[in-house]
């Protein structure tokens, strides 16, 4: 009887350990998820606002075009092995889930009409259709983005924040024919709640 008693609260015991162990993932899990979603908004918060500004301080250079790529194009790509690593030194990241963060954010962003309501954006699907109308002979990109184009193509990427989201990586360019072109790589700093250009990282004339 005894023996029967103490197993059963033990089973009670381990029931009710299991149970808050559950409890206490399911809060854990809940919590980061809630935190990644504040992080992502405040992500497209600081990528709006600071792509609205340097559209704007370009609007006579690197992004005069009236066309712009939904993916960054015409920007310089700089000649390293690691680019994660390179951002990570250049804007000081320490926290490594931040870094992948900010890496995935950057790879799956596209340009959208409310980001640039003044441009023709030119998708990826169209590059692809410029490349098989090419192959297939008749078709001359440069014609076609003659007319439909003014001043070329630009680009411009999704920054890379730092944690703090006061520094950011963005890269920038503009394709005006088969040799003429230019681009930057820059680091931007929030001063005083306006980014200011701090550093070019390097820059690309064809």
């Amino acid at each position: 009887m005894i023996h029967n008693t103490v197993s059963h609260h033990l089973k009670k015991t381990t029931f009710y350990i299991s149970f808050i162990i559950l409890i206490l993932n399911f809060s854990c899990k809940t919590d980061n998820k809630f935190d990644l979603k504040k992080l992502e908004e405040l992500d497209a918060q600081k990528t709006t606002e600071l792509i609205t500004q340097i559209l704007k301080e370009e609007s006579n250079g690197y992004l005069m075009s009236s066309c712009i790529t939904e993916k960054p194009r015409a920007v310089s790509h700089p000649m390293v092995s690691n680019f994660n690593d390179y951002v990570k030194d250049n804007l000081n990241i320490t926290d490594t889930v931040h870094l992948k963060t900010q890496s995935r954010l950057y790879k799956k962003f596209k340009i959208t009409a409310d980001l640039v309501p003044n441009k023709n954006i030119l998708t990826q699907k169209q590059f692809e259709e410029f490349e098989q109308k090419s192959e297939n002979g008749g078709f001359r990109f440069w014609d076609w983005l003659d007319t439909n184009c003014e001043n070329g193509f630009c680009s411009i990427s999704k920054p890379i924040f730092n944690e703090t989201f006061d520094l950011a990586y963005v890269q920038i360019g503009t394709v005006c024919g088969g040799l003429c072109g230019g681009g930057e790589e820059r680091i931007y700093e929030l001063v005083n709640g306006k980014w200011i250009e701090k550093e070019s990282l390097g820059s690309w004339v064809s």
